[in-house]
């Protein structure tokens, strides 16, 4: 006799892997939009060289906050997981890219990149995890 399982139970792969590839896709594009604002006033004003690397980390963590949150609202549960999911599949992702592109070197610009990834993606997940519903109609 066959053991099926229980009809609301889904995969592991329909509930984690699919929500945290959409949150790091949802939190790609976040700075995206972010760095585009960026580039505008840059090219504006004129910006001292040292304040470019902070404005990028921080729009990389309006991305993973954006990508964590997201990835925790369709999950439902675990925000702190999935949200640690979400920022070290981001991080993975950006650093694999410039591996790809560019010289890449260990420094401390890469640990502060991944410690704001991950913690804003936290941050964003537990967020995602503790505003389900509080909708107003």
């Amino acid at each position: 006799m066959r053991n099926n399982p229980p009809k609301g139970d889904s995969s592991p792969v329909r509930k984690w892997v699919t929500p945290v590839l959409f949150g790091t896709a949802i939190g790609l594009l976040g700075p995206a939009v972010v760095l585009m604002i960026f580039a505008l006033v840059l090219t504006l004003q004129d910006i001292p060289q040292g304040i470019i690397l902070p404005l990028a980390i921080g729009a990389m963590g309006v991305g993973t906050f954006l990508g964590g949150y997201v990835s925790a609202r369709i999950v439902g549960q675990k925000g702190l997981l999935c949200g640690f999911l979400t920022g070290l599949l981001y991080y993975l992702v950006l650093t694999g890219i410039s591996l790809a592109i560019m010289h890449f070197s260990l420094d401390a610009s890469q640990a502060v990149k991944m410690g704001v990834a991950l913690a804003a993606a936290c941050v964003g997940g537990v967020l995602g995890i503790n505003g389900k519903g509080k909708r107003r109609a």
